[in-house]
């Protein structure tokens, strides 16, 4: 699931697609799905979206495209799921520091 697919499931109610982390079944078979792979993977499909949003709008001024509507869209898309993972960074940052005053 990418984080825009994420973001739409929230804003339009469908709870299939977003589990809540306590009802999830625990996988503990060490396959490689740590906290750190999760979010490595989610940067780099963020990255993907940004990289593709860049080729979109370089088809546009070399003339290879002419649909201005895709090009928007991607570029939107791609902004939002930025927007998504700097506050997911930001509410992770927090968290962090919080843990580390409760230690002092």
């Amino acid at each position: 699931m990418t984080p825009i697919d994420a973001y739409r499931s929230i804003q339009t109610g469908e709870s299939s697609a977003v589990q809540r982390p306590d009802l999830a079944p625990r996988t503990d078979k060490g396959d490689g799905s740590s906290f750190q792979s999760i979010l490595g993977n989610l940067v780099k499909e963020v990255n993907g979206l940004q990289a593709d949003a860049d080729k979109s709008i370089e088809g546009l001024v070399t003339g290879e495209t002419t649909n201005v509507h895709d090009v928007t869209t991607r570029m939107t898309e791609a902004g939002i799921a930025f927007d998504l993972m700097m506050e997911v960074r930001n509410k992770l940052m927090d968290a962090y520091q919080q843990i580390m005053r409760m230690q002092a």
